[in-house]
Parts: C-alpha cells; sequence; structure tokens
C-alpha cells in the first residue's frame, strides 16, 4: 500500500512561525475559526495546484506556486508570507520514505510564489506525483443546481468532483456501472456497482434516499435528481434540500478515489441532521480504513463521536486517527493540540474549546454554573 502522509509542517507562513502536525489516514482539523485549520492545509493545496498545471513537480521541484487557481484563492504574496519573520517560508511534507522540502519567496505583490527545493537535488517526484492527484472539496458547494457541467478535460485521469462539488454529476454518470471494492462497500448491501453503493451509503445519510444523473447531450450538461424512496418520484435538488446536494460530491469522490489518493474536505457534515453528521464521520473512518487518506476540517461534535465510534467498533485502528485542536496563535506558540484516543473511542484531554460547548451550555442551563 502507498504511505500516507505522515506528517506536515511549515515555517514563516501566514499566522504560524513554525507548525508541525501529525497526519494519518483520518486527521479531524478541529478548533476556533480564525485559529489557522484552513492555513494548515493551504500548503499541501498550493503544491497540488501547480502539480495539476505541472509548472511544479513534474520533473523538478523548482518552479511557481500560483496563489491563485482552481483549488485555493489566496491574494498575493503579502497575504501569506508571514510579515517580520526573519527566516524563509518553508513548507515540509513526509510519507514513509518519501518527503519534500520546499522552501518558497515572492516579492511584494507577486501573485506565485517561487518554490526551490531545499533537499538540494535529492528530488522526490514520487510524493509530487501523489499530490498531483489530491482533491480538494470546500465548504461552500454549489447549491442544488438543476444541471452539472461536464469538465473540459480529465487531468491525469483524476475523478476531481471539483471545489465546489460542480463535477460530481460527471463523475457519477462516467463510473455508474464500475465496480466497487469490497471494503468501501456498505455491509449487507448486495449491489457493489458505483450507483447502487452512491445509493447504499445515501441511505446511511437519509434513510431511503437514492440518486440518478441523467444526461442532457443538446446542453452538454447532466441533470441531478434525488429520491427519499425505492418508490418515490425522482425530484430536483431543490426540492430535496441542500443536505443531500452537499453530501452528494463526497460521497462521489471516496468511492471514485484511488488507494493512496489524499482527499481535503472541509465541513463534510454542512446541511447534514446531526444523525447524518455521526454517520459522517463513521463513512469518512471506512474509507480511510479502506486506503484513502482524508484530512478534515470540521466543527461537528458529531463528525467526531461518529469516528470515535468507528474505532470501537474497530472499523478504523485508533492510530489511525489523528485529531488537531486549533485554539490560536499567541507569541507564546502555535496554539495546536493533538489530543490521542484509545482504541475504546476515550479521549485523553478535552482542551478548553474542544468540542466541550454542550456540556458548558447545559450547565448553565441546570444551575450548576
Amino acid at each position: 500500500m502507498t504511505d500516507m502522509l505522515e506528517f506536515l509542517e511549515l515555517e514563516g507562513y501566514k499566522c504560524f512561525e513554525r507548525l508541525r502536525v501529525p497526519l494519518a489516514p483520518l486527521t479531524l482539523f478541529t478548533g476556533f475559526n480564525g485559529a489557522g485549520k484552513s492555513t494548515a492545509l493551504q500548503p499541501l493545496l498550493l503544491l497540488a495546484q501547480a502539480a495539476r498545471l505541472r509548472i511544479w513537480g513534474a520533473e523538478s521541484l523548482e518552479g511557481e506556486l500560483p496563489l491563485n487557481g482552481d483549488m485555493v484563492r489566496l491574494g498575493s504574496a503579502g497575504d501569506v508570507i508571514r510579515a517580520g519573520y526573519s527566516g524563509d517560508t518553508r513548507f515540509f511534507i513526509g510519507a514513509g520514505s518519501h518527503s519534500l522540502a520546499i522552501g518558497v519567496s515572492a516579492r511584494a505583490g507577486e501573485r506565485a510564489l517561487r518554490a526551490r527545493d531545499l533537499a538540494q537535488g535529492d528530488e522526490d517526484l514520487e510524493l509530487a506525483t501523489r499530490l498531483n492527484r489530491l482533491v480538494h472539496i470546500s465548504a461552500v458547494r454549489g447549491g442544488p443546481s438543476d444541471t452539472f457541467p461536464i469538465p473540459d478535460r480529465s487531468i491525469s485521469q483524476v475523478a476531481d468532483v471539483g471545489v465546489d462539488g460542480r463535477f460530481a454529476s460527471y463523475w457519477y454518470h462516467t463510473l455508474a456501472d464500475t465496480e466497487v471494492p469490497p471494503e468501501r462497500c456498505v455491509q449487507g448491501e448486495s449491489g457493489t456497482t458505483f450507483r447502487r453503493q452512491v445509493d447504499a451509503w445515501l441511505d446511511r445519510l437519509a434513510p431511503g434516499a437514492n440518486a440518478n444523473v441523467q444526461a442532457l447531450p443538446v446542453a452538454s450538461s447532466l441533470a441531478l435528481q434525488f429520491r427519499l424512496s425505492d418508490t418515490g418520484e425522482w425530484r430536483r435538488p431543490a426540492n430535496v434540500g441542500y443536505g443531500l446536494t452537499y453530501a452528494f460530491p463526497i460521497l462521489v469522490a471516496l468511492l471514485a478515489a484511488q488507494p493512496g489518493d489524499i482527499l481535503v474536505i472541509d465541513s463534510p457534515e454542512a446541511h447534514l441532521h446531526p444523525q447524518a453528521q455521526s454517520r459522517m464521520g463513521s463513512m469518512l473512518a471506512t474509507f480511510a480504513a479502506a486506503g484513502v487518506q482524508l484530512l478534515i476540517e470540521t466543527h461537528s461534535d458529531h463528525v467526531l463521536n461518529g469516528a470515535r465510534l468507528a474505532v470501537r467498533d474497530g472499523v478504523i485502528k485508533s492510530t489511525d486517527l489523528s485529531l488537531l485542536f486549533f485554539s490560536g496563535s499567541t507569541p507564546e506558540g502555535h496554539g495546536v493540540s493533538a489530543p490521542r484516543i484509545d482504541k475504546e473511542g476515550r479521549i485523553d484531554e478535552w482542551p478548553d474549546g474542544f468540542f466541550d460547548q454542550n456540556d458548558k451550555d447545559v450547565s448553565r442551563l441546570a444551575g450548576w454554573d
């Protein structure tokens, strides 16, 4: 099996003077708004964005990293290079025997970073190739549109649903009759084709839900439909709400990913009922255990608890789940802690603000505080 990313380190980037975080097959990036969760993931997205364009990582680790593209839009160099930092801005990534050490620089106002290989010629293009396949699904996904576009081209045959999920319908339609590996299938579901497994996982999130995609050749687009029972009428996404529309690209990306692929997903819980959020956490753990590396930004204690239950139920090893809590960088430090989880799903420490708001509110309502 391809080595998973094991750590990510950055120096002199945005709010962080230096930060090193452990990564696992499933890593949950949690914490306060504006505390650096997205910042910590951006080096991966910048490298992946440039790798897709083949201006970095194809033949060399030297090249440009555009700050604005299909994956991220970060403005200019002044928005990302840490102000007043005396050292060089650097990114380090490790995955088993593979590693990347990249230094970046830019002049004020420039809209791309110049990357250089800090390993002095000992290039690791294997890891750069993996980043070329990285898929990013942002928190801002397409709403319940009637139709969705067909991508102009497919780079390296990556099943990229797009940062806003707009190409999920295309990949569903393309892969509908392909077989899904058993380890990614819902237990007890006899159908193992892509379309049947999308329905099976949708049913876990919204009991009875099915999806369908119809090609509209004249318009060069695809129509996505949902129904809420096996015998119900097919409906436009606008008539079943945002939850299914927001979850659909995630399901397609998970089922379409190759072993060792990396998915960065922001707010998988968006518009889902708490029960569905918990099941989303368990589902993410299932796919991580099946060989897809998932880096997840979330504010949902239900997603966390779903992943914890997956550990307790033996779906995923406790060592394959990494929890990161971002409380905000200060002059004293980066403000990132990594609570550990045991094989029963128990967490060893609960920093203030780490999914404790329900306890605080209930305590006040009961008059205990």
